[in-house]
Protein backbone atom coordinates (compact mmCIF):
# COMPACT_ATOMS: atom_id res chain seq x y z
CA UNK A 1 0.00 0.00 0.00
CA UNK A 2 2.90 2.37 0.46
CA UNK A 3 3.23 3.29 -3.25
CA UNK A 4 -0.53 4.14 -3.40
CA UNK A 5 0.05 6.65 -0.14
CA UNK A 6 2.73 8.04 -1.77
CA UNK A 7 0.89 8.37 -5.67
CA UNK A 8 -1.58 10.26 -3.65
CA UNK A 9 1.69 12.52 -1.42
CA UNK A 10 0.27 11.11 1.70
CA UNK A 11 1.88 9.78 4.86
CA UNK A 12 0.61 5.99 6.18
CA UNK A 13 -1.78 5.38 7.76
CA UNK A 14 -3.83 8.28 6.48
CA UNK A 15 -7.68 8.88 7.31
CA UNK A 16 -10.56 9.23 4.51
CA UNK A 17 -10.72 12.75 4.49
CA UNK A 18 -7.04 12.52 4.05
CA UNK A 19 -7.19 10.35 1.22
CA UNK A 20 -10.06 12.45 -0.10
CA UNK A 21 -8.52 16.02 0.42
CA UNK A 22 -5.22 14.63 -1.47
CA UNK A 23 -7.50 13.20 -4.44
CA UNK A 24 -9.35 16.64 -5.42
CA UNK A 25 -6.24 18.34 -4.44
CA UNK A 26 -3.98 16.53 -7.41
CA UNK A 27 -6.81 15.84 -9.69
CA UNK A 28 -7.08 20.08 -10.11
CA UNK A 29 -3.40 19.62 -11.03
CA UNK A 30 -3.50 16.87 -13.28
CA UNK A 31 -6.47 16.57 -14.96
CA UNK A 32 -5.18 16.61 -18.77
CA UNK A 33 -7.66 20.01 -19.55
CA UNK A 34 -5.57 21.97 -16.75
CA UNK A 35 -1.86 20.22 -17.29
CA UNK A 36 -1.07 20.08 -21.16
CA UNK A 37 1.62 17.32 -20.34
CA UNK A 38 1.53 14.05 -22.74
CA UNK A 39 1.60 12.22 -19.20
CA UNK A 40 -1.59 14.34 -17.50
CA UNK A 41 -3.59 11.08 -18.61
CA UNK A 42 -1.51 8.20 -17.26
CA UNK A 43 -1.07 10.26 -14.25
CA UNK A 44 -4.59 10.99 -13.64
CA UNK A 45 -6.03 7.58 -14.37
CA UNK A 46 -2.59 6.65 -11.79
CA UNK A 47 -4.28 9.01 -9.04
CA UNK A 48 -7.64 7.75 -9.19
CA UNK A 49 -6.34 4.23 -9.52
CA UNK A 50 -4.74 5.30 -6.14
CA UNK A 51 -7.61 6.34 -4.63
CA UNK A 52 -10.15 3.76 -5.46
CA UNK A 53 -7.94 1.21 -3.81
CA UNK A 54 -7.21 3.30 -0.61
CA UNK A 55 -10.75 4.08 -0.20
CA UNK A 56 -11.39 0.56 -0.70
CA UNK A 57 -9.14 -0.57 1.91
CA UNK A 58 -10.30 2.10 4.25
CA UNK A 59 -13.66 0.48 3.60
CA UNK A 60 -12.68 -3.05 4.03
CA UNK A 61 -10.70 -2.95 6.98
CA UNK A 62 -13.26 -0.65 8.87
CA UNK A 63 -15.95 -2.68 8.19
CA UNK A 64 -14.67 -6.44 8.70
CA UNK A 65 -13.98 -8.27 11.93
CA UNK A 66 -10.70 -9.37 12.53
CA UNK A 67 -11.80 -13.29 12.78
CA UNK A 68 -13.09 -12.82 8.88
CA UNK A 69 -9.94 -10.99 7.64
CA UNK A 70 -8.41 -14.62 5.98
CA UNK A 71 -8.78 -13.67 2.57
CA UNK A 72 -6.94 -13.72 -0.33
CA UNK A 73 -5.45 -10.24 -0.44
CA UNK A 74 -4.01 -10.20 -4.24
CA UNK A 75 -7.32 -11.43 -5.81
CA UNK A 76 -8.77 -8.78 -3.63
CA UNK A 77 -6.20 -5.96 -4.75
CA UNK A 78 -6.85 -7.28 -8.71
CA UNK A 79 -10.43 -6.47 -8.46
CA UNK A 80 -9.84 -3.14 -6.67
CA UNK A 81 -7.21 -2.51 -9.12
CA UNK A 82 -9.77 -3.26 -12.27
CA UNK A 83 -12.97 -1.55 -10.59
CA UNK A 84 -10.46 1.91 -10.48
CA UNK A 85 -9.14 1.93 -13.50
CA UNK A 86 -12.99 1.78 -14.57
CA UNK A 87 -14.26 4.46 -12.20
CA UNK A 88 -10.71 6.33 -13.41
CA UNK A 89 -11.76 6.18 -17.32
CA UNK A 90 -15.42 6.49 -16.49
CA UNK A 91 -14.50 10.05 -14.43
CA UNK A 92 -11.55 11.02 -17.66
CA UNK A 93 -14.39 10.44 -20.24
CA UNK A 94 -17.65 12.28 -18.18
CA UNK A 95 -14.26 15.47 -17.80
CA UNK A 96 -14.14 15.06 -21.48
CA UNK A 97 -18.13 15.36 -22.59
CA UNK A 98 -17.81 18.41 -20.17
CA UNK A 99 -15.23 19.96 -21.33
CA UNK A 100 -16.30 19.49 -25.10
CA UNK A 101 -20.13 20.74 -24.31
CA UNK A 102 -18.23 23.98 -22.75
CA UNK A 103 -16.36 24.54 -25.62
CA UNK A 104 -19.15 24.18 -28.47
CA UNK A 105 -21.10 26.60 -25.61
CA UNK A 106 -19.01 29.35 -26.65
CA UNK A 107 -17.59 30.45 -23.54
CA UNK A 108 -14.06 28.79 -23.92
CA UNK A 109 -13.59 31.08 -26.76
CA UNK A 110 -14.86 33.82 -25.07
CA UNK A 111 -12.63 33.22 -22.03
CA UNK A 112 -9.34 32.85 -24.07
CA UNK A 113 -10.19 36.01 -25.77
CA UNK A 114 -10.63 37.71 -22.62
CA UNK A 115 -7.33 36.11 -21.67
CA UNK A 116 -5.23 37.66 -24.60
CA UNK A 117 -7.03 40.80 -24.11
CA UNK A 118 -5.91 40.87 -20.78
CA UNK A 119 -2.25 39.79 -22.28
CA UNK A 120 -2.25 42.51 -24.66
CA UNK A 121 -3.02 45.18 -21.69
CA UNK A 122 -0.54 43.98 -18.92
CA UNK A 123 2.29 45.97 -20.69
CA UNK A 124 0.92 48.93 -21.02
CA UNK A 125 -0.47 49.01 -17.53
CA UNK A 126 2.94 47.96 -16.22
CA UNK A 127 3.93 51.46 -18.15
CA UNK A 128 1.07 53.14 -17.31
CA UNK A 129 2.00 52.36 -13.32
CA UNK A 130 5.37 53.30 -13.34
CA UNK A 131 4.97 56.70 -15.34
CA UNK A 132 2.30 57.64 -12.72
CA UNK A 133 4.72 59.12 -10.23
CA UNK A 134 6.79 60.86 -13.12
CA UNK A 135 3.85 62.76 -13.94
CA UNK A 136 2.22 64.01 -11.17
CA UNK A 137 6.05 65.11 -9.71
CA UNK A 138 6.84 66.81 -13.18
CA UNK A 139 2.96 68.38 -12.87
CA UNK A 140 3.08 69.17 -9.05
CA UNK A 141 6.93 70.04 -8.99
CA UNK A 142 7.02 67.81 -5.73
CA UNK A 143 9.66 65.37 -6.65
CA UNK A 144 9.03 63.80 -3.04
CA UNK A 145 6.08 62.22 -4.67
CA UNK A 146 8.32 59.73 -6.34
CA UNK A 147 9.10 58.35 -3.31
CA UNK A 148 5.89 58.44 -1.97
CA UNK A 149 4.43 56.61 -4.70
CA UNK A 150 7.22 54.33 -5.28
CA UNK A 151 4.76 51.27 -4.81
CA UNK A 152 3.53 52.14 -8.73
CA UNK A 153 6.87 51.47 -9.82
CA UNK A 154 6.63 48.56 -7.50
CA UNK A 155 4.12 47.07 -9.05
CA UNK A 156 4.63 48.01 -12.57
CA UNK A 157 8.38 46.34 -12.17
CA UNK A 158 6.59 43.03 -10.98
CA UNK A 159 3.90 43.18 -14.08
CA UNK A 160 6.71 43.87 -16.46
CA UNK A 161 9.52 41.39 -14.92
CA UNK A 162 6.30 38.61 -15.25
CA UNK A 163 5.66 39.40 -18.97
CA UNK A 164 9.62 38.90 -19.74
CA UNK A 165 9.52 35.79 -17.72
CA UNK A 166 6.57 34.17 -19.86
CA UNK A 167 8.04 36.07 -23.29
CA UNK A 168 8.26 32.67 -24.68
CA UNK A 169 4.83 31.29 -24.18
CA UNK A 170 3.03 35.20 -23.88
CA UNK A 171 0.50 34.78 -26.22
CA UNK A 172 0.38 31.13 -26.56
CA UNK A 173 -3.11 30.15 -24.45
CA UNK A 174 -4.61 27.74 -26.77
CA UNK A 175 -6.07 27.47 -29.64
CA UNK A 176 -9.62 28.93 -30.59
CA UNK A 177 -12.51 26.31 -30.89
CA UNK A 178 -14.37 27.83 -33.39
CA UNK A 179 -12.29 27.63 -36.43
CA UNK A 180 -13.52 30.06 -39.60
CA UNK A 181 -13.92 26.41 -40.88
CA UNK A 182 -15.95 25.39 -38.81
CA UNK A 183 -18.42 28.37 -38.21
CA UNK A 184 -18.73 27.56 -41.97
CA UNK A 185 -19.74 23.96 -41.34
CA UNK A 186 -21.99 24.96 -38.58
CA UNK A 187 -24.19 28.09 -40.25
CA UNK A 188 -23.85 25.71 -43.92
CA UNK A 189 -24.08 22.57 -42.89
CA UNK A 190 -27.97 20.94 -42.41
CA UNK A 191 -28.39 17.73 -41.04
CA UNK A 192 -31.49 14.96 -42.09
CA UNK A 193 -34.52 15.52 -39.45
CA UNK A 194 -38.11 14.39 -39.49
CA UNK A 195 -38.44 16.13 -36.28
CA UNK A 196 -40.27 20.43 -36.39
CA UNK A 197 -38.19 23.38 -35.11
CA UNK A 198 -39.53 24.64 -31.75
CA UNK A 199 -38.65 27.78 -32.81
CA UNK A 200 -40.19 28.48 -36.30
CA UNK A 201 -43.88 27.13 -37.17
CA UNK A 202 -44.02 24.31 -40.23
CA UNK A 203 -39.99 24.12 -40.81
CA UNK A 204 -37.55 21.14 -40.11
CA UNK A 205 -35.38 21.06 -37.40
CA UNK A 206 -32.31 20.42 -39.45
CA UNK A 207 -29.72 21.94 -36.89
CA UNK A 208 -27.88 21.99 -33.79
CA UNK A 209 -30.74 22.04 -31.28
CA UNK A 210 -30.98 24.34 -28.06
CA UNK A 211 -30.26 22.55 -24.56
CA UNK A 212 -31.83 23.75 -21.85
CA UNK A 213 -30.49 23.07 -18.33
CA UNK A 214 -32.80 22.57 -15.22
CA UNK A 215 -31.45 21.79 -11.78
CA UNK A 216 -33.14 20.46 -9.08
CA UNK A 217 -31.62 20.60 -5.62
CA UNK A 218 -32.13 17.60 -2.86
CA UNK A 219 -30.08 18.94 -0.49
CA UNK A 220 -27.57 21.60 1.33
CA UNK A 221 -24.60 20.36 2.99
CA UNK A 222 -22.75 23.26 5.04
CA UNK A 223 -18.72 22.04 5.84
CA UNK A 224 -16.81 24.61 7.91
CA UNK A 225 -13.18 23.31 8.79
CA UNK A 226 -12.47 26.62 10.75
CA UNK A 227 -12.16 30.35 9.99
CA UNK A 228 -12.59 31.19 5.97
CA UNK A 229 -12.48 27.15 5.27
CA UNK A 230 -16.63 26.82 5.06
CA UNK A 231 -17.75 25.92 2.16
CA UNK A 232 -21.57 24.60 0.82
CA UNK A 233 -22.21 21.84 -0.96
CA UNK A 234 -25.46 21.54 -3.19
CA UNK A 235 -26.91 17.57 -4.16
CA UNK A 236 -28.56 18.48 -6.59
CA UNK A 237 -29.83 16.44 -10.61
CA UNK A 238 -29.48 18.34 -13.87
CA UNK A 239 -31.50 17.59 -16.49
CA UNK A 240 -31.32 18.73 -20.36
CA UNK A 241 -34.06 19.47 -22.43
CA UNK A 242 -33.17 19.24 -26.19
CA UNK A 243 -35.67 21.50 -28.09
CA UNK A 244 -35.14 20.74 -32.47
CA UNK A 245 -33.93 24.06 -34.17
CA UNK A 246 -33.90 24.49 -37.61
CA UNK A 247 -31.06 26.38 -39.74
CA UNK A 248 -33.08 29.44 -39.81
CA UNK A 249 -33.67 29.62 -35.75
CA UNK A 250 -30.06 28.84 -35.36
CA UNK A 251 -29.17 31.84 -37.79
CA UNK A 252 -31.63 34.50 -36.62
CA UNK A 253 -30.59 33.33 -32.70
CA UNK A 254 -26.91 33.73 -33.58
CA UNK A 255 -27.84 37.77 -35.27
CA UNK A 256 -29.71 38.49 -31.97
CA UNK A 257 -26.79 37.28 -29.65
CA UNK A 258 -24.39 39.99 -31.77
CA UNK A 259 -27.32 42.62 -31.89
CA UNK A 260 -27.26 42.41 -28.24
CA UNK A 261 -23.65 42.85 -27.96
CA UNK A 262 -23.42 45.54 -30.45
CA UNK A 263 -26.12 47.63 -29.39
CA UNK A 264 -25.15 47.58 -25.21
CA UNK A 265 -21.24 48.09 -26.29
CA UNK A 266 -22.63 51.25 -28.80
CA UNK A 267 -24.94 52.76 -25.94
CA UNK A 268 -22.11 52.27 -23.32
CA UNK A 269 -19.43 54.35 -25.26
CA UNK A 270 -22.13 57.06 -27.34
CA UNK A 271 -25.41 57.32 -25.42
CA UNK A 272 -26.04 60.84 -24.48
CA UNK A 273 -26.20 60.77 -20.13
CA UNK A 274 -23.46 60.59 -18.28
CA UNK A 275 -23.84 57.53 -16.06
CA UNK A 276 -22.39 54.37 -17.22
CA UNK A 277 -24.77 52.53 -15.38
CA UNK A 278 -27.37 54.19 -17.21
CA UNK A 279 -25.97 53.76 -20.06
CA UNK A 280 -25.94 50.32 -19.91
CA UNK A 281 -29.38 50.22 -18.69
CA UNK A 282 -30.47 52.20 -21.71
CA UNK A 283 -28.52 49.93 -23.80
CA UNK A 284 -29.75 46.82 -22.65
CA UNK A 285 -33.65 48.38 -23.22
CA UNK A 286 -32.58 49.23 -26.87
CA UNK A 287 -31.05 45.85 -27.49
CA UNK A 288 -34.06 43.86 -26.28
CA UNK A 289 -36.02 45.99 -28.62
CA UNK A 290 -33.73 45.78 -31.26
CA UNK A 291 -33.90 41.69 -30.75
CA UNK A 292 -37.58 41.98 -30.17
CA UNK A 293 -38.23 43.25 -33.83
CA UNK A 294 -35.87 40.93 -35.44
CA UNK A 295 -37.87 38.20 -33.77
CA UNK A 296 -40.56 39.29 -35.12
CA UNK A 297 -39.83 40.22 -38.73
CA UNK A 298 -38.72 36.03 -38.97
CA UNK A 299 -41.33 34.59 -37.08
CA UNK A 300 -38.78 32.98 -35.05
CA UNK A 301 -39.43 32.58 -30.96
CA UNK A 302 -36.70 33.44 -28.38
CA UNK A 303 -34.45 30.82 -27.07
CA UNK A 304 -34.08 32.44 -23.88
CA UNK A 305 -38.04 33.49 -23.34
CA UNK A 306 -38.24 31.16 -20.27
CA UNK A 307 -36.49 33.41 -17.95
CA UNK A 308 -39.57 35.89 -18.55
CA UNK A 309 -41.78 35.25 -15.72
CA UNK A 310 -43.67 37.02 -13.09
CA UNK A 311 -40.71 36.14 -10.52
CA UNK A 312 -37.73 37.91 -12.72
CA UNK A 313 -40.17 41.00 -13.43
CA UNK A 314 -40.73 41.89 -9.64
CA UNK A 315 -36.81 41.58 -9.02
CA UNK A 316 -35.93 43.93 -12.19
CA UNK A 317 -38.42 46.23 -10.90
CA UNK A 318 -36.38 45.93 -7.17
CA UNK A 319 -33.04 46.76 -9.27
CA UNK A 320 -34.41 49.44 -11.77
CA UNK A 321 -36.36 51.25 -8.13
CA UNK A 322 -33.10 51.12 -5.53
CA UNK A 323 -31.28 52.65 -8.97
CA UNK A 324 -33.54 55.25 -9.78
CA UNK A 325 -33.96 56.34 -5.74
CA UNK A 326 -29.68 56.70 -6.13
CA UNK A 327 -29.88 58.77 -9.61
CA UNK A 328 -30.64 62.33 -10.29
CA UNK A 329 -32.69 63.33 -13.30
CA UNK A 330 -32.20 66.54 -15.51
CA UNK A 331 -34.91 66.27 -17.81
CA UNK A 332 -34.25 69.81 -19.22
CA UNK A 333 -30.54 68.68 -20.79
CA UNK A 334 -31.90 64.91 -20.59
CA UNK A 335 -29.00 63.60 -18.26
CA UNK A 336 -28.90 61.38 -15.46
CA UNK A 337 -26.05 61.62 -12.69
CA UNK A 338 -26.07 58.79 -10.04
CA UNK A 339 -24.65 59.75 -6.71
CA UNK A 340 -21.96 58.71 -4.84
CA UNK A 341 -23.80 55.64 -3.13
CA UNK A 342 -24.36 54.11 -6.12
CA UNK A 343 -21.52 51.54 -5.46
CA UNK A 344 -23.16 50.27 -2.21
CA UNK A 345 -26.01 50.08 -3.70
CA UNK A 346 -25.70 47.95 -6.43
CA UNK A 347 -23.70 45.41 -4.16
CA UNK A 348 -26.30 46.04 -1.48
CA UNK A 349 -28.64 44.55 -4.50
CA UNK A 350 -26.58 41.81 -5.63
CA UNK A 351 -26.86 40.38 -2.03
CA UNK A 352 -30.69 41.50 -1.83
CA UNK A 353 -31.18 39.42 -5.33
CA UNK A 354 -30.63 36.13 -4.50
CA UNK A 355 -32.61 37.06 -0.71
CA UNK A 356 -35.77 37.93 -2.85
CA UNK A 357 -35.35 34.98 -5.08
CA UNK A 358 -35.56 32.76 -1.90
CA UNK A 359 -38.32 34.33 -1.01
CA UNK A 360 -40.78 34.05 -4.33
CA UNK A 361 -39.62 30.57 -3.98
CA UNK A 362 -40.75 30.30 -0.49
CA UNK A 363 -44.53 31.66 -2.12
CA UNK A 364 -46.19 30.30 -4.63
CA UNK A 365 -43.22 29.46 -7.29
CA UNK A 366 -45.23 27.26 -9.71
CA UNK A 367 -47.21 30.65 -10.44
CA UNK A 368 -43.94 33.11 -9.95
CA UNK A 369 -41.14 30.81 -12.01
CA UNK A 370 -43.71 29.56 -14.63
CA UNK A 371 -42.41 31.15 -18.05
CA UNK A 372 -44.75 33.92 -19.85
CA UNK A 373 -44.03 32.53 -22.90
CA UNK A 374 -46.92 29.73 -23.77
CA UNK A 375 -44.82 27.64 -26.36
CA UNK A 376 -42.50 27.15 -22.75
CA UNK A 377 -45.82 24.44 -21.71
CA UNK A 378 -42.76 21.80 -21.27
CA UNK A 379 -41.37 23.43 -18.24
CA UNK A 380 -44.00 23.01 -16.64
CA UNK A 381 -43.84 19.91 -15.69
CA UNK A 382 -39.92 20.44 -14.69
CA UNK A 383 -41.08 23.23 -12.32
CA UNK A 384 -43.73 21.13 -10.66
CA UNK A 385 -40.34 18.52 -10.12
CA UNK A 386 -38.88 21.54 -8.01
CA UNK A 387 -36.46 22.55 -10.72
CA UNK A 388 -34.80 25.41 -11.19
CA UNK A 389 -33.08 27.49 -13.94
CA UNK A 390 -30.15 27.98 -11.72
CA UNK A 391 -28.88 28.09 -7.77
CA UNK A 392 -29.47 31.38 -6.21
CA UNK A 393 -25.95 32.45 -5.59
CA UNK A 394 -25.34 36.16 -4.07
CA UNK A 395 -24.22 37.92 -7.66
CA UNK A 396 -24.45 35.01 -10.01
CA UNK A 397 -28.50 35.38 -8.87
CA UNK A 398 -28.60 38.33 -10.95
CA UNK A 399 -25.56 37.73 -13.35
CA UNK A 400 -26.12 34.29 -14.98
CA UNK A 401 -29.88 35.05 -16.56
CA UNK A 402 -28.66 37.99 -18.28
CA UNK A 403 -25.46 36.61 -19.23
CA UNK A 404 -27.91 33.12 -21.11
CA UNK A 405 -30.30 36.35 -22.33
CA UNK A 406 -27.44 37.93 -24.58
CA UNK A 407 -25.81 34.87 -25.68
Amino acid sequence: MNQFYRILELSEPSSVEEIKHAYRRLVKVYHPDVNKSPYAHEKFIEISEAYEILMHEATFAKNQPEENQNFNYDEFLREVREAANRQARMRYEKFQREHEAFRESGLYDLTLLFKYMGRVLVPFIAFGLISIPVFEAIHTKTYSLLLNLCFFWIIGLILLFDTFQRRKNYFRLGKFYYSFDRIMQIYAGTKNSSGKCFYCDGIKADSKSYKLRLLRVKGVQLVNRGPLQHNAHFDRKEYIIDLPRSQKAFIVHSLVSIIKIVTILISLLFFPVCSLLWRFIFGTILCWLFSSLLLWFTHTRSKTGYFLSYGMLIKVFFWLFAITLASTFDVVNFNIITSKYIVPVVIFMFLLDSIVEQLLNISKKTVLFKPLSSHYQLLSIYFEKDCRLYLEIPVWTAVYPFIKWIL
